[in-house]
């Protein structure tokens, strides 16, 4: 019984050992090993085809940024330069004062000049009449104010209140003849500007006379021994028209010196008679013919813009 159990039990351990040759057959086991290496193979060639292709990427973004041009500096800042400009521009302007940093679209100032004035266009040729020693010629003055009003660069509109006074005199038979006026002048000029110094002006000027009479010395009378005053009436015209023209230098930031001359248009003593024309015995008349006399003033001043 016994060996019949031991056989049985060889029988079995026979049949186990044959089922597991089977199951671990050496081409199955040597096939296998080959697949595993094969897949180990080509993941291992895959991968450094994936870190050349990431590499290629980052060569070549490495090559487009070495072949970029450099950024270009950064520009001065603007604002910088043009204010440095028009502080430039502000040192070299005509019209800034010591005291602004700009020149204002709209300005004023203060004028004074003296002024050499001579009549001329008479009727009557007084420098050959063998009474009368030469036509009336004198000194005066005017001061004002003045504006500025931009037009364009470098081109203004520079209107003037003024006040002149002004006295020529010349003789007549030896007697002295004085005229003396104070009008309202009203220029209305255009100023252009040159080269940030200099400029040259011209325009209209209208006069309003505030007040005008002739000083004239007594005629003496030596056989009767007296003194005879003279009764004529020389008053200058209410209104009157001319041209004017001038120049100037920058001498200081917003100072400057004036050179100017104006020609009368209008007849200064349009009411005024010779004693031969007076119709009445009273009147405006004059020994001395004054039609057609007008006036011309030769001024050098000085100008200063307060803005």
């Amino acid at each position: 019984m016994n060996k019949i159990w031991t056989l049985v039990a060889s029988t079995m351990l026979a049949a186990s050992v044959a089922f597991a040759q089977d199951d671990f057959d050496p081409e199955y086991t040597d096939q296998a090993e080959e697949q595993v290496s094969e897949q180990v193979e080509e993941q291992a060639e895959e991968q450094p085809a994936e870190q050349e292709q990431v590499a290629e990427p980052a060569e070549e973004e490495q090559a487009n940024v070495a072949e970029e041009p450099a950024p270009a500096p950064a520009p001065a800042p603007v604002q910088a330069s043009f204010q440095e400009s028009e502080q430039t521009n502000v040192q070299n302007d005509e019209y800034a004062p010591a005291n602004t940093n700009n020149t204002p679209f709209l300005g004023f100032g203060v004028k004074f000049a003296f002024n050499y004035g001579r009549m001329f266009g008479f009727k009557e040729d007084l420098e050959n009449d063998s009474d009368i020693d030469g036509t009336p010629s004198g000194i005066g003055f005017d001061g004002g104010i003045m504006f500025r009003i931009q037009m364009i660069p470098n081109l203004y509109f520079t209107p003037e209140v003024n006040i002149a006074h002004i006295t020529t005199e010349h003789e007549f038979m030896h007697h002295k003849r004085k005229y003396v006026s104070t009008d309202l002048e009203l220029p209305l000029l255009m100023r252009g500007v040159i080269a940030n110094r200099f400029y040259v002006t011209g325009g209209a000027q209208f006069n309003f006379t505030l007040s005008s009479k002739a000083k004239i010395d007594a005629v003496e009378n030596a056989t009767l021994d007296i003194t005879v005053a003279s009764n004529e009436k020389v008053e200058q015209a209410t209104f009157g028209f001319g041209i004017v023209a001038g120049a100037g230098i920058n001498i200081v930031a917003g100072l400057f010196f004036d050179f100017r001359f104006y020609m009368g248009i209008t007849e200064l003593y349009p009411d005024v008679k010779t004693l031969d024309d007076l119709e009445f015995a009273t009147g405006d008349y004059s020994l001395v013919d004054m039609s057609g006399a007008r006036m011309m003033k030769f001024k050098v001043g000085l100008s200063y813009w307060i803005i």
